[in-house]
């Protein structure tokens, strides 16, 4: 036998009555079962939970205990049904917003706030791309902005709105030797030890491909999740690593452009074609594209200013 919420109740009836055959009545159970049920109970206890008087029953200082403990847990069970049913109005009406660590997903709470839905915005994080992909896939995302470097294969139903691009550059600590140049071309970098993002993006491939046609393999020293603190072990260890142009730069650390990477970083915004918001993307690209133009004074890329936004082009899958 094991202790069940209905033990815990009957014990509860029984405290309040001061009788079996009270308690009895007012569960619709014959006394009979109610006493074998108590004895039960005692027993998986291993001690009495009442003393039997001529009058009725009575918590013996252990069962009070017992009760005092059921009434807590009770009573946070009774709370379930309707704190349930409150998280289920707050989520029919939610926006789900899936966060990835990405230079412009700021700028995308900044636009929530422009549209008037910042209210009803709930972040999700996300460890990689394929996992919003993934989500948005299976209807856990409303919207999400990503970037990449390659093709993304939108999941059914799944739209998209280009904003920017975005040069790669590598991230240098300021006291290494070609921190002193304007730019650094990538066989320069042949002898230095790298960091690559861990997870499903498969960073490290994507960098073997990057300078595999400048003839060296990289030596990756240190494999760190994407919002991991790469910039720390830039300044500290002198690994080097590639970025996003647009990404804010810490103390310790430059970033030089590489002109010889013609890779260049794609800045998008997904979202379901069946949410309600899939009416307002177009508004939030531009807002999304006035937050990065305020914060930065430019917009990464060849691509414009504010304002003149013929590069915006909504895809679907």
């Amino acid at each position: 036998m094991e202790l069940e919420l209905k033990h815990l109740r009957h014990l509860q009836v029984i405290a309040r009555a001061g009788s079996l055959n009270r308690a009895a009545t007012q569960l619709v159970l014959p006394q009979p079962a109610l006493s074998r049920e108590l004895r039960r109970v005692e027993e998986l206890l291993g001690r009495p939970l009442f003393e039997r008087e001529r009058t009725g029953v009575r918590p013996t200082p252990f069962g009070q205990l017992i009760l005092d403990y059921a009434e807590g847990i009770l009573a946070r069970t009774a709370r379930i049904g309707p704190d349930l049913a409150h998280q289920c109005a707050q989520r029919a009406g939610a926006l789900r917003v899936g966060w990835a660590e990405t230079a412009f997903s700021g700028f995308l709470l900044n636009a929530l706030d422009g549209a008037g839905l910042g209210d009803q915005a709930e972040i999700r994080t996300a460890e990689s791309t394929a996992q919003v992909l993934d989500w948005l896939g299976r209807g856990n995302l409303e919207l999400a902005v990503l970037s990449e470097q390659c093709d993304v294969e939108l999941p059914a139903d799944t739209g998209r709105v280009d904003l920017v691009e975005d040069p790669l550059m590598v991230m240098l600590p300021d006291w290494h030797p070609l921190a002193s140049q304007p730019a650094v071309h990538l066989p320069e970098l042949e002898h230095e030890r790298w960091i690559s993002s861990v997870g499903p993006d498969r960073c490290r491939e994507f960098l073997a491909r990057v300078c595999g046609p400048f003839g060296f393999a990289p030596v990756i020293a240190h494999h760190v999740p994407v919002s991991g603190p790469r910039d720390d072990i830039v300044r500290y260890q002198g690994d080097v690593t590639l970025v996003q142009q647009s990404r804010p730069l810490a103390p310790g650390v430059v970033h030089r452009p590489i002109p010889d990477l013609l890779v260049r970083t794609s800045h998008f915004l997904l979202y379901r074609e069946d949410s309600p918001v899939a009416g307002r993307v177009e508004l939030l690209a531009e807002l999304i594209l006035e937050a990065s133009y305020e914060d930065r004074g430019r917009i990464p890329g060849p691509r414009g200013r504010v304002g003149e936004l013929p590069w915006l082009a909504a895809r679907t899958s």
